[in-house]
């Protein structure tokens, strides 16, 4: 799919883009700088399995959690639950928890009794009430855990192996682990053996989580979501806990809606929002090309609106790769930019987020922008998110949401005008 001309210069140039300047490095988070996974055996896997045997289990009688895992002969269910933990920094600001960041045991297995430490298998989920890639939850993880991943590969949207070293009990334990999800919930399986044992029973380890694997995973996503339809033209999803601005109708050359995260109170007719801060809002804009604009024009246009707010950006971040669109789509291109907070205090608690937004602290934030083109219409595409380093798991949220907002993005009647 072609990409969409030089319009990044043109939005810089808009607002001031500023390069070279010292901008601060972003912290990806050290799943970003893992090597990849080895799956390297000393051995033929077959030789390895007659050492092995499957077992087919269903946790709490859930058939979305039934699972298929190879262990060493000997080993043996425990059924005690060892622990329902709290994830560090799982409690809201006002020391409550939101229910979402509490991991659950629900399958072990232990090797036989010996001198050396025991190793075990274990699988826990945790629910969560919000859109976010595994890779994204697992870099929450280590980073509220505080380790760093020593190799990932993401297998597929739905699955990723790591390998990392943790201590259980004060003793270091190698992880070898495998992220699902399955419906509303992550699913987090780990064989652990303890460092000394880990060359002896490094094979085992590895062979038993390349073959672990979910029977049966719910493939619904963990949030409702809702549909809005720019008339008969094109429709997009987004999820039902995000905001829907949308201005007046004029013309379905130009049609534009907003959708808004909002960190705070929000009564139940949803007009009235008492917020600590802004955590996200993503604006999309449709243009007829029957009217003789182009992508140069637009974007000068939203550069200048931005500049207008006192939004200023600053170094690009990354050019996206590999971005999920409707094969209608014909060409595509997103952009990320790093948001320069604004010198005027009066700027900085400025609104970007329609009637009644005012006042609303903005903090550290990123700029997502894609341009998307079809037969008959331009799309126009932003997120402004709080940043990465300012809030992780916001950005994570922010950032998965407009990925999957620009691949519902469905032309219905896209040529009429």
């Amino acid at each position: 799919m072609k990409r969409i001309g030089q319009w990044g210069l043109i939005l810089g140039t808009a607002t001031l883009l500023v390069t070279g300047t010292g901008m601060p490095t972003f912290a990806f988070s050290g799943t970003d700088d893992a090597p990849s996974l080895s799956y390297k055996l000393s051995g033929p896997k077959e030789e390895i399995y007659k050492e092995m045997e499957v077992h087919r289990e269903t946790p709490e009688d859930d058939q979305s959690l039934a699972l298929e895992v190879r262990l060493p002969r000997g080993w043996v269910r425990y059924d005690e639950k060892k622990d329902i933990g709290e994830l560090p920094g799982g409690k809201n600001e006002d020391g409550s928890t939101d229910g979402t960041d509490i991991f659950k045991t629900l399958l072990r297995f232990v090797s036989p009794p010996r001198l050396e430490y025991r190793s075990e298998f274990r699988v826990r989920s945790i629910e969560i009430n919000n859109l976010i890639s595994l890779k994204n939850w697992f870099s929450l993880y280590t980073l509220q855990m505080g380790f760093s991943p020593e190799g990932i590969t993401e297998l597929s949207d739905n699955r990723m192996d790591a390998q990392y070293t943790l201590f259980e009990d004060g003793e270091p334990m190698v992880a070898r682990s495998v992220v699902q999800r399955s419906g509303k919930k992550i699913i987090l399986a780990e064989y652990l053996v303890h460092q000394d044992n880990y060359e002896v029973e490094k094979d085992l380890q590895i062979a038993a989580m390349a073959d672990y694997h979910l029977l049966s995973p719910e493939r619904t996503l963990p949030v409702a979501l809702n549909v809005y339809t720019f008339v008969d033209i094109a429709k997009f999803n987004y999820p039902e806990s995000w905001l829907l601005y949308t201005p007046d109708l004029d013309t379905i050359d130009r049609m534009e809606a907003s959708v808004i995260n909002v960190r705070g109170f929000i009564s139940e007719d949803r007009k009235d929002i008492q917020s600590h801060q802004l955590n996200g809002r993503i604006d999309v804009t449709m243009v007829s090309k029957f009217i003789g604009t182009t992508v140069e024009k637009e974007v000068t246009d939203i550069g200048a609106a931005l500049k207008a707010n006192g939004l200023i950006l600053g170094d690009k971040i990354a050019d996206l790769e590999n971005v999920k669109v409707h094969n209608l789509v014909t060409s595509v291109d997103v952009k990320v930019y790093h948001i320069i907070p604004p010198a005027n205090e009066l700027v900085r608690y400025r609104q970007f987020s329609g009637d009644n937004m005012t006042n609303k602290k903005l903090a550290d934030y990123e700029y997502w922008f894609a341009v998307m083109e079809t037969k008959g219409r331009y799309y126009f595409i932003r997120l402004l998110t709080i940043s990465r380093n300012e809030d992780l798991k916001a950005w994570a949220e922010n950032t998965e949401v407009f990925r999957m907002l620009l691949a519902s993005v469905s032309p219905v009647n896209d040529t009429a005008h």
